[in-house]
């Protein structure tokens, strides 16, 4: 998603959503909620930034064809390409404000106006996925009412506004396959099937977006719209080169540092790909990172002797500036680890044009944080000995990498389980690493308390605790069993023994029973017994699944 031949805003695009997806694992808290709002707030501004660059262009190709017949046939391309990527757009926004209004219970005018950090249900899981037409995700069809907007649809109408976008390039152009292939290479807009926890393919609509919660949801529509504004500008820049042949000359570039992970854990390297808007990969340029002089550069001035501020050194950290060695085809690429903390860095890149060189300054930033991980016992907030505690593990690296040990934990399935063997000392602890970039990295940990399970209740037939039984039901109950009340488990505790007694002719007759049923003995007290007959089932032992074996409460009976 990140690497291959994508363009370098495409691969950032792609970590944002890489760290996105790592979240959407886990029982949402509020501090994620708020993680999510971020991310969307990154993918929107991203949006808008290129669209503001987009618009650049559009004003280049007017004045192209205000200067000579044979650019208009760009122009009209280019018109093209704007009214496809608008009403894509804008179809994704309608999109993100009916789900707001469908999940929220708000009027349409008050959804249109709500930012996702002022939406109440961002925890929502199951109105989103049912108005995507996913609440069967084995069988996803659009949900009445809201086909326009099931997810079906929209990845249909996404897959044609990718073929339309190539189709732009046709014959009429020079060399059009060509270009149509480069345009092909740097835009995303695909729907492979997404591999679940399991390495089971799922379709990308129900991998992506099933029983997510709203936040993530309108964080991965967001994401979809950067990825179209992404399409646009590849598009308009392919098509941009045609002009650019034909004499007319780029009258703005700007220098441009793009992170393909703009956040790192504590001990993980930042890289970062700098370069020009408008590049050639036949020249590489000069690149010096540092703090420089704006005045002499708008200035025009190109020696990085005079334009740097500080004195010079040999790399980052070394010097107040310095000169980045790695750089081919037309790209810088750096490479800096840092402490934890947010830290802007910028520089000039020099390159040679036909009037002699010029300077383009570039700022950028990145943040170093702290390892951290996300451990949830997914039905309550203990483990219980003998059964297995489901618990899911978030953190932000792909799940693949993930591992976890201590309290027996291991995977099953799509998730992890935990079956303590005893209580102990009553906590116990789970630690969550990851293998990041060759090395094992220790995210965090998790405490949680441990428990025996409840006691079960012992019943006759519907009878627990005491109460009243008909002699004729009583005579045709198999015997004593247990079982357990209000709990997530499911637990099945096996009756062992028990001792029945009652009183007949004056005297207290008991009778120990191994095993749940009434013996014969029992069955002899229970027919010659007379109306208002007390039965007491006593010392009833019961074994449960962490092995022990207990002596749960009596039941009294009275015979009616």
């Amino acid at each position: 998603m990140a690497g291959g031949k994508l363009p370098p805003r495409q691969k950032m695009i792609g970590m944002m959503y890489l760290v996105l997806t790592a979240l959407l694992a886990i029982n949402v808290s509020s501090s994620i909620l708020e993680a999510f709002v971020a991310i969307n707030e990154g993918f929107e501004e991203t949006s808008k930034t290129m669209e503001g660059k987009n618009e650049i262009l559009y004003a280049q190709f007017d004045k192209a064809a205000a200067n000579g017949e044979a650019m208009k046939i760009f122009q009209k391309k280019a018109d093209e390409i704007k009214k496809l990527s608008n009403e894509t757009f804008e179809y994704l926004e309608e999109i993100k404000k009916v789900l707001i209004r469908e999940v929220d219970k708000v009027p349409q005018e008050v959804a249109d106006t709500l930012t996702l950090e002022h939406v109440s249900s961002k925890d929502n899981f199951d109105d989103p996925s049912r108005i995507f037409g996913l609440a069967d995700p084995a069988n996803p069809k659009p949900y009445p009412g809201f086909e326009d907007y099931a997810a079906l649809t929209m990845q249909d109408k996404l897959t044609k506004y990718r073929e339309n976008i190539l189709n732009v390039f046709d014959n009429k152009i020079p060399n059009y396959e060509k270009a149509r292939e480069e345009v092909d290479n740097n835009i995303a807009l695909r729907f492979p099937n997404v591999k679940d926890h399991d390495g089971m393919e799922q379709p990308w609509v129900v991998g992506t977006f099933y029983h997510k919660p709203l936040a993530a949801v309108i964080s991965l529509l967001s994401k979809l719209q950067a990825d179209v504004r992404t399409a646009e500008a590849e598009a308009l820049a392919k098509l941009y080169e045609y002009i650019d042949a034909s004499g007319v000359s780029f009258n703005k570039v700007e220098g441009f540092a793009y992170a393909k992970r703009a956040y790192v854990m504590e001990g993980d390297t930042f890289k970062a790909e700098i370069f020009t808007a408008a590049y050639d990969d036949r020249i590489a340029p000069e690149i010096y990172i540092g703090k420089y002089d704006s005045a002499l550069v708008a200035n025009g001035e190109t020696d990085p002797n005079k334009i740097m501020i500080g004195t010079r050194g040999e790399g980052w950290g070394d010097g107040d500036w310095f000169q980045l060695k790695d750089v081919h085809g037309g790209k810088g690429y750096l490479k800096v680890k840092e402490s934890i903390g947010q830290h802007e860095f910028g520089g000039v890149i020099i390159i040679k044009t036909k009037k002699g060189k010029k300077a383009f300054p570039f700022k950028s930033m990145f943040e170093v944080a702290k390892p951290s991980v996300t451990v949830a016992a997914t039905k309550m907030n203990v483990f219980y000995v003998g059964v297995e505690n489901p618990v899911s593990i978030s953190a932000p690296v792909p799940q693949d990498k993930i591992q976890a040990s201590g309290l027996g934990i291991r995977k099953k399935g799509k998730e992890w389980v935990v079956k303590p063997k005893s209580v102990g000392k009553g906590r116990g602890t789970i630690v969550v690493s990851a293998e990041i970039d060759g090395k094992k990295v220790t995210l965090g940990k998790a405490e949680f308390r441990i428990k025996r399970i409840p006691d079960p209740k012992a019943y006759v037939g519907n009878v627990t605790g005491s109460g009243t039984i008909k002699k004729s039901a009583l005579k045709n109950i198999p015997g004593v069993f247990a079982k357990m009340e209000k709990f997530d488990f499911d637990v099945k505790p096996v009756v062992k023994s028990f001792v029945f007694s009652t009183v007949k002719n004056g005297e207290i007759v008991e009778e120990k029973v191994n095993g749940s049923k009434f013996n014969d003995k029992c069955r002899s007290l229970i027919n010659s017994s007379r109306r208002n007959a007390k039965i007491y089932i006593e010392k009833i032992m019961v074994k449960m699944p962490d092995g022990s074996v207990r002596e749960i409460a009596p039941v009294n009976l009275k015979v009616i």
